[in-house]
């Protein structure tokens, strides 16, 4: 399991080195991080999404698919009750930590760790996962991001085009609506493009900030501690009173313990936020995470075992 996590971790940089390239000799500029960072948000990612659900419908896993939605939605309210004791005062950083220590990279990080360890089924809930995930990083991380946390801005981002290939998804899984092979190929090409391109995103963001500097930021080790060892340990007290399969707990919690995501740069940047530390709670709690992630899985799953 460790081998996955560092070869995922070294792919991820190896693509965000090229974004940190393409900054720093001119080939992107701010302003093309924020468009590429709109593309990704708003189109390649709900492809994304809606692929996840073109298979083939199962009783079973349909079953389990509900209960891991349940197990996300209990996780992510724990979190969120948390993030608002712990990350308290007017600095104006704080949206960004909170985003960052909610929402982790459960996509880029959890998709290969769990397919490394659980197989295709766990894989398939992780979709739960995702779409609880989604939804509330729409809602929530925008309400928490964008215009000073007012809640109706927050709610019309339930009509985004995340949200609508969630649904629309869902649906298609349900009524087993499967695309033919000549629209759905084109849609995967272009969904193949979400990992790459936010990491080519990150590393022209990463290019912008002074990382010594951060460094030496004590909040930036508050951060990294919530993120990656207080909200997957604590999470472990709902999924084991729950009595999931072990399957479905597992997943769940992986998804919890992965490093923050590069959905807080994407919104950073979009919602004027400071998208330099954004990069940098991203690129300090990945590497971290080469080692949190093994440790906290070994002990994680003894207890849900």
């Amino acid at each position: 399991m460790s081998g996955v996590v560092v070869e995922k971790i070294i792919e991820m940089f190896i693509i965000m080195i090229g974004g940190f390239t393409a900054f720093k000799t001119r080939l992107v500029d701010e302003n093309t991080t924020k468009k590429m960072s709109d593309l990704l948000l708003m189109l390649i990612s709900p492809l994304l999404i809606f692929q996840s659900y073109q298979i083939d419908f199962n009783m079973k896993y349909f079953l389990g698919l509900l209960w891991t939605f349940l197990a996300s939605v209990a996780t992510f309210a724990f979190m969120i009750v948390l993030s608002g004791v712990l990350f308290r005062g007017k600095d104006e950083r704080i949206p960004v930590e909170k985003v960052g220590a909610i929402y982790s990279n459960c996509g880029f990080i959890g998709i290969p760790l769990v397919d490394g360890i659980l197989g295709s089924q766990g894989v398939f809930y992780l979709t739960a996962y995702l779409t609880v995930f989604n939804i509330l990083v729409w809602t929530n991380g925008i309400w928490i991001m964008g215009e000073g946390g007012e809640l109706k801005s927050a709610w019309k981002n339930l009509i985004s085009p995340a949200i609508i290939a969630v649904f629309v998804g869902i649906l298609c899984f349900l009524l087993q609506i499967r695309l033919p092979e000549i629209v759905s190929e084109p849609i995967q090409m272009v969904a193949d493009m979400n990992t790459p391109l936010a990491m080519i995103i990150a590393g022209a963001n990463l290019a912008q900030a002074d990382l010594r500097s951060s460094l030496k930021d004590q909040r930036l080790y508050f951060v990294c501690l919530i993120r990656l060892i207080v909200f997957p340990i604590l999470c472990v007290i709902p999924l084991y009173l729950m009595h999931l399969e072990f399957q479905i707990a597992f997943t769940v919690f992986i998804a919890t313990a992965c490093p923050a995501g590069a959905t807080t740069i994407m919104f950073a940047e979009r919602y004027g936020r400071d998208a330099r530390y954004a990069s940098e709670i991203f690129t300090v709690t990945t590497i971290l995470s080469a080692v949190t992630i093994p440790l906290l899985s070994m002990a994680a799953a003894k207890i849900l075992a």
